[in-house]
């Protein structure tokens, strides 16, 4: 026959086991919700990347490519209704100025897109010539 002395160290044995048992459950339960909370952060960060990469990036390129030919008419052009500038030199003009100011190029193609479209005044495009305005004189 088993004693009692031993009925009650089993059963304290079999309890502490239960404890351990709830205790790695409970840790199991944390390390499951830990690995499903950064699988969503990895989603989400994928997310952000393509989001950053497909659309943000671009824009900022465009934003950045338009401020270049923007500050380039500003600081190296004339309003003049009078003056005719051919393409290419107008184009060649803007890539000294941006090898001077260490601004980003673009092509030319993009360049006369962008410069098309400006106003106050609005240059205007005829016989391979931009009209409206002239190079600035004196190493603006």
């Amino acid at each position: 026959m088993v004693s009692a002395d031993r009925i009650a160290k089993t059963e304290k044995k079999l309890r502490s086991h239960d404890m351990e048992l709830n205790d790695h459950r409970q840790a199991l339960t944390e390390v499951a919700d830990f690995h499903r909370d950064l699988r969503q952060v990895s989603r989400q960060q994928k997310a952000a990347e393509i989001v950053d990469q497909d659309i943000a990036r671009p824009l900022l390129d465009e934003d950045h490519e338009f401020e270049g030919i923007w500050r380039f008419r500003e600081d190296a052009l004339v309003a003049d209704p009078a003056a005719q500038v051919p393409c290419n030199a107008m184009y060649e003009a803007f890539l000294d100025y941006c090898a001077r100011t260490g601004r980003s190029t673009v092509v030319q193609e993009a360049f006369e897109f962008v410069f098309a479209h400006m106003d106050n005044p609005r240059p205007a495009l005829g016989g391979g010539n931009w009209i409206g305005y002239r190079l600035r004189t004196g190493g603006a």
